[in-house]
């Protein structure tokens, strides 16, 4: 049983990878840790736009980072069906309040960026109050309060879809799920960079 569970993980990598290199990757902004404070779900590769990537590359429109970002959730959903043994019924129940709190946590995320911004403006700021930086701390800390928030919100909803099983399934295949494809896309953004820097020496060789 546990050789067939390690043959279907490989099956997975080798599906997200055929699926996610068929597109050109970005440099995608990830949360650290997979699976939030909860381990219930990380946003899929969507918010603001990304930084560009390493060795100069530019990130991709956003219709391209939509695609992949569509595929990666594809992958998602026939693996964690398999994951939870799920069925048709159970599904349709279970990936709406999954996309449902994907999108409500990545707009917690950006608004938390954008915060963390104004955080490191106001201490670079010689002439910032005390007061005016604890102002803006106030705010980070209502915002992973939200974000904690959400958790219980969609545990709650969870209760009544899945069993203590299956949920504390969930929250390992989430973390699991999210790491596997960070690892993805850094060896595939690392490999374009080693490319880009091998065709730019040998560009210069031959001039």
């Amino acid at each position: 049983m546990k050789g067939n569970k390690g043959l279907s993980w490989m099956v997975f990598i080798s599906m997200a990878v055929l699926f996610i290199l068929g597109s050109r990757l970005p440099a995608f902004s990830q949360s650290p840790g997979g699976g939030g404070p909860g381990g219930l779900g990380t946003p899929l590769l969507k918010g603001d736009e990304p930084p560009p990537a390493p060795g100069g590359n530019e990130p991709p429109p956003f219709e391209k980072r939509e695609e992949i970002r569509k595929r990666i959730e594809l992958i998602r959903m026939w693996k964690l069906t398999e994951e939870l043994d799920l069925t048709e019924e159970i599904g349709a129940k279970l990936f709406p309040i999954l996309h449902k709190y994907d999108e409500k946590r990545m707009a917690l995320h950006k608004e938390r960026r954008d915060i963390v911004n104004q955080l490191r403006k106001a201490l670079e700021n010689e002439v910032s109050s005390d007061e005016a930086i604890e102002a803006v701390m106030d705010i980070l800390e209502k915002n992973t309060l939200a974000e904690l928030d959400l958790i219980r919100q969609q545990r709650k909803e969870l209760k009544g879809i899945l069993s203590p099983r299956q949920q504390a399934r969930l929250i390992l295949f989430q973390r699991e799920f999210h790491r596997e494809i960070r690892k993805i896309i850094a060896e595939a953004r690392e490999r374009r960079v080693r490319k880009g820097r091998d065709s730019r020496h040998e560009r210069s060789e031959r001039d």
